[in-house]
């Protein structure tokens, strides 16, 4: 049985940010990505009152 996986190097492809805690769309190679935050995605009004993505909306 393996040890834990370590978590990739996140930064938001909107605003930069370091390893968000929350995020959507991430893509990861070698350890390192990028993602949106969920403040981007709120800011843009991706997200329904709950914080899911709203229905139609594809990252």
């Amino acid at each position: 049985m393996s040890g834990p996986h370590p978590l990739p190097d996140l930064a938001c492809r909107k605003c930069g940010r370091k390893n968000p805690w929350a995020y959507f769309a991430p893509v990861v190679i070698e350890g390192t990505g990028t993602c949106i935050c969920m403040d981007c995605a709120e800011a843009r009004g991706w997200l329904d009152e709950a914080g899911n993505l709203k229905l139609g909306v594809a990252l």
